[in-house]
């Protein structure tokens, strides 16, 4: 079974953390913000750099990681 991002539980968390600031979101990500958008609306270029830009969020801010990961 192949496990990948929750782009709606993303934009969620964008939504709550970044008021829904894609360009803040990137920055917290460690990400171009362009190919977060990318991403986040197209489900395309979603790789490692996000994965690990998403796991550094939620350890700073105390959340599970887990959480944005569909099975």
């Amino acid at each position: 079974m192949k496990q990948r991002l929750s782009r709606e539980k993303m934009i969620e968390l964008m939504k709550l953390h970044c008021k829904g600031n894609y360009n803040q979101f990137g920055r917290e990500l460690g990400v171009d913000p362009a190919h977060l958008y990318r991403f986040l609306n197209t489900g395309i270029g979603g790789g490692k750099k996000i994965i690990f830009g998403l796991m550094d969020f939620c350890e700073k801010n105390q959340l599970n990681y887990k959480n944005y990961i569909e099975l």
